[in-house]
């Protein structure tokens, strides 16, 4: 068999957003494809047709839909050729038909626009972009939108900041703009500001009667706390007052909610472990507005399964009646549930990740990974209804994780093996040990690019799931911990997999990991001088920069480290990777895109200047117009790039 190759990526196809019409009748979803030759991806709007699949649009730029009758499409774009001298910040939104044909321009917004709901009116609400200063945009002046973009050209040099977070990575700086709700009267063909100035609106649902709307609201402060979601809100639809239901609290901490038949499920979490305390399960009448638990979770809402081989998302919960079917990550695996009558049931059993499904009736569809294949799309039962990435898989070395799991303190933890392409018996082959980012997220047995390519050269690929890991509860909390529980994980993780395969060469080690992955790569190198060669990606080495630069360090530093720079400055420093720089001996690359502003390049600039001055081998690689999604998402060209450079520093380290 053919070893999988390093740009097998671009040969797969990734899908999204399936969406069932309104009575179920149609589907749709979005299929997303690598173009190596110009470095972009390229997403198409698909249905099923006879059940087969059927490509909707062409020019390569859709990448979300929403129906708005059981056989009409609306998606935004810009199919229509920019006048460059005239200042344009506004939205369109085309519709296409089911039967194919050409799209229409169907809607023109003068603001830039997030997402639609159509109202039975024949109107929709609209969440859009409100920029102090220029509140007024969404009104259509011309005047008024040349004099914003007048502002924004004589100001482009200068960002004045006045809020924390000030950037947001993926994205850039905020200066200070938020999301509004709107009211699109389609016959006057203008919009009407709902919601209040300095409000930032989101999570847009109908009741299931139509005649309430849904949403969160979050005021815009000086300093945005994460982990407090805002308060649930709602209008009766005509009537466009705003009533506030519940405010989060540190306690009582909304996650989301989704509207049911006779009652609002409220995700909510009560913040035992911090941040990242999963939600349980709450009701929200819609006449009395009383809020009262339905059932505990405790367990992760979505796929928290680990992959490269995905671009885009999709719906992860969703209501039936009064039943609300979700995805959870549980263990290993991601898989379908539904709550009802206060009794959670586990709807399939497929192994590896469930990535979005829709619902509707007793028809169900989901994009997951499963059986170590790409994605793909399937029904309720578990059959394959596509098969986009047979062709570029047939003939290629996949081999299925290995289960390696062990006790250690009397706690489980699950681990992993790949064998390398070729494997003889006997003989003995170097090992990669990748640890996920996070850290609450969890490796399972789904196809992961990286790591079947890097078997396919002939290496073991070793990765477990060390305390703080997601999908088993509190087993989450390590705060206070990093660097230790989970680090003994790790390396007792190292000495089992060494003790149940002979064939691994504990002279050829190697270790990588990202974001989390990455501070345990630098924590890593500054307490063992096991393996021959590592590379951090995307890392944290120093929780005092880490709190002023990133896009979630005010909240996130304090929070996982029960330490902040000064109440307790000596415990954070301990935390810190850069302490142990002067004990490096291990030769490390350093991964890192200068737009990443959830762990900023400074992070590996620091830490690759600590070993350089101490005489230790490295060398970092800074990636321009790449963010903290690099591996995942980043230009086809710097994906290979990277891991490139991750293999060859390995392959340059071996003995």
């Amino acid at each position: 068999m053919k070893p999988i190759a390093v740009d097998e990526f671009c040969n797969l196809k990734f899908l999204s957003n399936v969406t069932l019409s309104p009575s179920g009748k149609n589907l749709c979803f979005t299929v997303t494809n690598a173009d190596k030759a110009k470095n972009t991806y390229r997403s198409h709007i698909y249905t099923l047709r006879d059940g087969k699949p059927m490509k909707l649009t062409g020019t390569g730029k859709e990448r979300s839909f929403r129906f708005i009758d059981e056989d009409t499409l609306l998606f935004p774009g810009m199919r229509e050729e920019k006048d460059e001298k005239a200042p344009d910040i506004s939205s369109r939104y085309y519709r296409i038909g089911l039967n194919g044909g050409e799209a229409e321009l169907a809607y023109t917004f003068p603001i830039p626009v997030q997402g639609l709901t159509p109202l039975p009116s024949g109107d929709m609400l609209v969440t859009g972009t409100t920029f102090p200063g220029f509140e007024e945009l969404y009104k259509g002046d011309k005047k008024y939108v040349s004099a914003y973009m007048k502002h924004m050209k004589e100001n482009e040099d200068y960002e004045e900041l006045m809020q924390v977070p000030w950037w947001w990575n993926g994205s850039t700086y905020t200066k200070g703009a938020y999301t509004s709700l709107y009211l699109y009267d389609a016959k006057k063909k203008r919009l009407e500001r709902l919601s209040g100035l300095n409000e930032n609106i989101g999570n847009v649902k109908l009741s299931s009667d139509k005649s309430f709307v849904y949403y969160m609201s979050c005021e815009v402060k000086p300093l945005l706390k994460l982990g407090a979601s805002g308060t649930l809100c709602r209008m009766k639809v005509g009537e466009w007052k705003e009533e506030r239901l519940f405010t989060s609290r540190e306690d009582l901490d909304i996650h989301g909610f989704e509207p049911a038949e006779h009652f609002i499920y409220v995700f909510i979490s009560d913040g035992h472990n911090g941040l990242n305390t999963d939600a349980d399960f709450y009701k929200l009448t819609y006449d009395t507005n009383e809020l009262t638990l339905i059932a505990k979770h405790g367990e992760a809402i979505g796929s928290s399964v680990g992959s490269d081989i995905r671009y885009g998302d999709g719906r992860e919960v969703a209501a039936v009646g009064d039943a609300l079917w979700f995805v959870s990550t549980r263990f290993d695996t991601a898989e379908i549930f539904k709550l009802e009558n206060g009794v959670i049931e586990q709807m399939t059993n497929w192994g590896g990740s469930v990535d979005a499904f829709d619902v509707k009736g007793k028809k169900l569809v989901a994009i997951a990974l499963k059986d170590m294949r790409a994605q793909e799309l399937y029904d309720g039962k578990g059959k394959r209804l596509t098969r986009f990435n047979d062709a570029a898989l047939r003939g290629k070395y996949v081999c299925a994780p290995e289960r390696l799991d062990f006790t250690r303190d009397g706690v489980d933890i699950h681990g992993f093996v790949i064998r390398p392409a070729g494997f003889e018996p006997g003989k003995k082959y170097p090992v990669i040990l990748d640890i996920h980012g996070g850290p609450k997220t969890v490796y399972g047995p789904v196809f992961y690019h990286e790591m079947q390519y890097w078997a396919g050269k002939g290496y073991f690929v070793i990765f477990c799931n060390p305390v703080g890991s997601d999908g088993r509860g509190d087993f989450m909390n390590i705060l206070g911990k990093y660097g230790t529980i989970d680090y003994d994980d790790i390396m007792t993780f190292c000495d089992r997999a060494l003790e149940a395969y002979p064939e691994m060469d504990a002279d050829n080690m190697f270790e990588t990991g990202g974001s989390y992955g990455g501070f345990m790569t630098n924590w890593i190198i500054g307490h063992t001088d096991r393996f021959r060669a590592c590379a951090a990606q995307r890392s944290i080495s120093n929780w005092f920069s880490f709190y002023g630069v990133s896009d979630i360090g005010v909240g996130f530093v304090p929070d996982q480290n029960a330490a902040d720079p000064w109440g307790s400055p000596e415990a954070l420093w301990d935390r810190c990777p850069m302490k142990y720089a002067d004990r490096v001996k291990t030769p490390t690359l350093f991964i890192h895109s200068f737009e990443d502003y959830r762990c900023p390049i400074d992070q590996g600039y620091q830490m690759f200047t600590s070993l350089i001055a101490h005489g230790v081998e490295a060398k970092l690689v800074g990636f321009r117009g790449e963010n903290h999604e690099l591996s995942r998402s980043g230009k086809p060209l710097h994906r290979l790039k990277r891991l490139n450079e991750i293999t060859g520093w390995f392959d340059s380290h071996r003995k």
